[in-house]
């Protein structure tokens, strides 16, 4: 099935903070200490954990229902600081991020069942900032994109299954900027579209053999 980036973002984006406020997540701390449950902390509005009624420093390990372990992360002085890693119920990895002084700063990587990555996202300070890569099952690239300061910039592109690519838009700090081509499974040109600081300026159309067409470009416009 044929998805657009921008629905791989929304679906990284509903994980992502899901996850976060599920998971309280996090990773290793340079402290070598007996991890402690999850259930012994407190946690204040600012997101500082406290056990004993301190703020903690040292690991912590959160299990699943089975008592396998669902998670593993650390803190320091109260706050996320480390890698974070998330397991299933069966035990498969399936996520890890790097941690800051309370904020992800560093990789995120979600992975599948099978081992294989689904999409990874590098962060500065709490804000996505670098590259994004989704890849399809099979392991094949699907998405890649660029943020800076937690805005997509520079060229955004979208894959087939075979490789070829489907769709490449130019962004400037979070807008459509520049050239936008969409393309058909046999390499030819779909639609192509010229925007300026998120207005659209011109857009052309053409059929699968390569003819002009009349009608209007899709609704992902």
């Amino acid at each position: 099935m044929i998805q657009s980036a921008t629905n791989g973002r929304l679906h990284f984006t509903v994980f992502l903070f899901a996850h976060l406020s599920l998971a309280h997540a996090l990773g290793q701390s340079d402290q070598t200490t007996t991890p402690i449950e999850e259930t012994l902390l407190k946690e204040t509005s600012g997101e500082v954990y406290f056990y004993e009624g301190k703020s903690y420093t040292g690991l912590v390990v959160k299990t699943h229902p089975n008592k396998k372990k669902a998670e593993s992360y650390s803190l320091k002085n109260g706050k996320l600081n480390g890698v974070w890693k998330g397991w299933d119920e069966e035990g498969n990895l399936v996520g890890q991020a790097e941690y800051k002084n309370g904020k992800i700063h560093g990789k995120f990587l979600q992975l599948r069942k099978t081992g294989g990555r689904e999409f990874e996202v590098n962060y500065f300070n709490g804000v996505e900032n670098g590259a994004f890569r989704r890849w399809f099952d099979d392991g094949k690239l699907w998405v890649i994109e660029n943020y800076l300061a937690g805005k997509l910039d520079g060229v955004s592109t979208t894959y087939f299954s075979d490789g070829k690519i489907q769709i490449s838009t130019e962004y400037l700090a979070g807008k459509k900027h520049g050239l936008e081509i969409h393309r058909y499974e046999n390499g030819q040109p779909r639609w192509e579209a010229v925007y300026e600081a998120g207005k659209l300026k011109s857009k052309l159309r053409w059929k699968r053999d390569g003819t002009p067409s009349g009608q209007n470009p899709p609704d992902i416009l």
